[in-house]
């Protein structure tokens, strides 16, 4: 019962039924897997004094009767405890002996847990081929037990990993897959899937869904105070709201820091120091740089060493020293085998030497970027790639795809500079009408729908106002440089505001047109550049407005048209995992594209990875189930295809 309610992050459940239980030493086998269970609780909250009490009484106990099962789960916590002590020796020991105990009971559940927590213990030391080599273990044992917690997790983590190895459509299609078998299992352990999905959707630019999955794994991990999912979730909230919502950012990365215990204080510490770096304290943010990058190194925390090295750079205010640091970051980054690092510091160096983006250099980092889905044109959360936007003054850019901001000058609006919401509806109805005049009386008909026009009019020219100032605080242009209105219409001048669904539009168009001049050359370049410019959804926020559904249906096809053309082009010229890559994306943005589905597999089928193909069969018919429609048969290899 305490293992049931712990699998279910429902810790006061589990000490609460431990309460009931008599503890006298008369059936020392179940009383050790007992108490290794209440210590594994005491560890999720981060309790490490009560964690190793438990831990210690079950190890005495288990090791008395000689049980391997009970050996297994007790190595198991006191590795866990371990880490959370940061007694990085004693962790490798405890999970060596607990494979060992765990392969003795042949309990392929059992073998299932160890294997997924030593490929955490791998991750955290940012080995990757290893923690893989554990994980592919683990989901064969899961899948064969059935057993959906288990599994869940085993997901989550090979997720995790691919998203540091650079594979990000995949890591997201693990962590969906992981997120789901929770939901069934309705355990609030889906804050775990739930986090590392905001963190690449952070990674890519992708801000709305990135805090959507933020918010909800904070609120799945905070009423049990799971702190394993609970403070990476703060600290990567506070990193995203750096520039938009610096207070709360603040008061995020502060929580982050107070609950951190082991592991999760690197992560805080770095949201900490991005979020003081990113509200202009360059000093405090150094501090705080070097302070984390002698945690990590404690810790054998590689990863979070090379990025405290990143904050360092950005922080230290001399251009060569920070050329040096990246440089070391930069070999951190490549000696684990993360290219995401990688390719991020490389473009960051790049721009610290002035380089322009058709170097060589700041060309293979931004191309490697863009192949991972991780949107460049975008301002980024706190970190690095956010440090390297820049705009010229005057410059006034709207991000409507995944979200809705504002860039002044490079710098988000943050929410405190608008006055009323009704300014912000004002411009995303002026936006969703694409620079066509739009009547005052819709206007306000639209902002005010309970109210007649003509008592309003104040109220509107009010907003109207207010949105002038928010694009032009400094007044300097005239009134209408950027929204022009009179006494009958309003609407936004495109040649002046740089609307980035807009942009996507274009290059479709010229992609198009490419095309059907047969420059597949030239289709291919705007088309690629086209896909890596939808972040997301048309204003995400507002699904319901009518003034929203038009543009964000006719971007979501154009989008799902450009992508299934790369696929198409990538099987062709047989780049299997571009393909793969590009249908990923489209089933990311509908989960029950049929035509999709069938040619990720073929696709994967032809690649020869038939695991993963009769895995997603299964997710395939598990969906097209859902809403009643009978599953096509098992799709053959594809053929090579060209054109769109």
């Amino acid at each position: 019962m305490v293992l049931i309610h712990y699998l279910s992050s429902e810790p006061d459940l589990a000490l609460a039924t431990f309460d009931r239980a008599r503890i006298d030493g008369s059936d020392p086998r179940n009383e050790a897997m007992l108490l290794a269970w209440t210590a594994t609780v005491h560890w999720m909250r981060g309790e490490a004094k009560m964690c190793r009490e438990r831990a210690e009484q079950a190890m005495t106990r288990a090791r008395g009767v000689g049980d391997s099962e009970a050996l297994a789960v007790t190595h198991t916590i006191l590795a866990l405890l371990a880490a959370l002590e940061g007694d990085r020796r004693a962790n490798d020991a405890h999970y060596i002996q607990a494979l060992e105990h765990a392969e003795r009971t042949r309990d392929v559940l059992l073998i299932a847990r160890v294997r997924t927590n030593r490929a955490s213990h791998h991750m955290e030391e940012s080995s990757y081929p290893e923690a893989l080599d554990e994980l592919d273990i683990a989901i064969r044992l899961a899948d064969l037990a059935g057993f959906v917690i288990i599994q869940a997790l085993a997901l989550a983590n090979r997720g995790e990993v691919k998203f540091y190895l650079g594979k990000l459509d995949e890591a997201i299609a693990d962590n969906e897959a992981a997120k789901s078998l929770y939901q069934r299992a309705n355990s609030r352990r889906v804050s775990y899937p739930l986090c590392t999905l905001a963190d690449i959707h952070r990674e890519r630019g992708e801000n709305a869904l990135a805090r959507a999955a933020y918010e909800e794994a904070i609120a799945q991990s905070e009423q049990p105070k799971d702190l394993q999912a609970l403070v990476p979730a703060l600290s990567g909230l506070a990193r995203l709201l750096a520039t938009e919502d610096p207070e709360r950012a603040t008061e995020l990365a502060a929580r982050a820091l107070a609950l951190a215990v082991g592991l999760e204080r690197v992560p805080a510490m770095l949201a900490s120091g991005w979020v003081t770096a990113a509200q202009g304290n360059r000093d405090a943010a150094l501090k705080q740089a070097v302070e984390v990058a002698q945690e990590a190194r404690t810790r054998r925390d590689r990863a979070g060493l090379a990025e405290a090295l990143e904050l360092r750079a950005m922080t230290c205010g001399d251009d060569a020293e920070g050329a040096r640091l990246l440089e070391q970051a930069g070999t951190v980054w490549r000696e684990i085998g993360n290219p995401l690092g990688e390719a991020r510091v490389k473009l960051a160096a790049a721009n610290l030497h002035g380089e322009p983006l058709t170097s060589a250099r700041a060309e293979r980092a931004t191309r490697f970027l863009r192949d991972c889905g991780v949107r460049l044109g975008t301002v980024n959360s706190a970190g690095l790639l956010h440090s390297l936007h820049s705009q010229s003054v005057g410059t006034v850019e709207i991000q409507t795809l995944g979200g809705f901001r504002v860039i002044r000058d490079g710098t988000p609006v943050p929410r405190t500079a608008w006055q009323s919401k009704k300014a912000r509806d004002l411009l995303k109805i002026l936006v969703g009408k694409r620079g066509r005049s739009v009547s005052r009386e819709y206007l306000m008909e639209t902002l005010w729908p309970d109210e007649e026009p003509r008592k309003v009019a104040n109220r509107f020219s009010v907003a109207l106002a207010t949105l002038r100032a928010v694009l032009d605080p400094d007044k300097r242009f005239d009134p209408g440089h950027f929204v022009a209105a009179d006494q009958n219409d309003a609407r936004i001048d495109l040649d002046r505001l740089s609307v980035d669904v807009e942009a996507f539009f274009a290059q479709v168009t010229a992609g198009l047109e490419a095309q059907r001049a047969g420059d597949e050359a030239g289709a291919i370049d705007h088309l690629t550049r086209a896909e890596s410019l939808y972040s997301g959804d048309f204003l995400e926020e507002d699904p319901y407005e009518d003034w929203s559904i038009g543009v964000r249906e006719e971007a979501r096809d154009s989008y799902t048209k450009v992508a299934r053309g790369l696929a198409e082009r990538a099987v062709s010229r047989g780049d299997d995992e571009a393909a793969v890559r590009y249908l990923l994306r489209i089933l990311e943005r509908d989960a029950f594209d049929e035509q999709a589905y069938l040619e990720l597999i073929g696709t994967l089928s032809t690649a020869g990875r038939h695991g993963e193909a009769r895995r997603w069969y299964g997710v395939y018919s598990r969906q097209m189930e859902e809403i009643g429609i009978e599953s096509a048969p098992f799709p053959a290899p594809l053929q090579k295809v060209s054109g769109l």
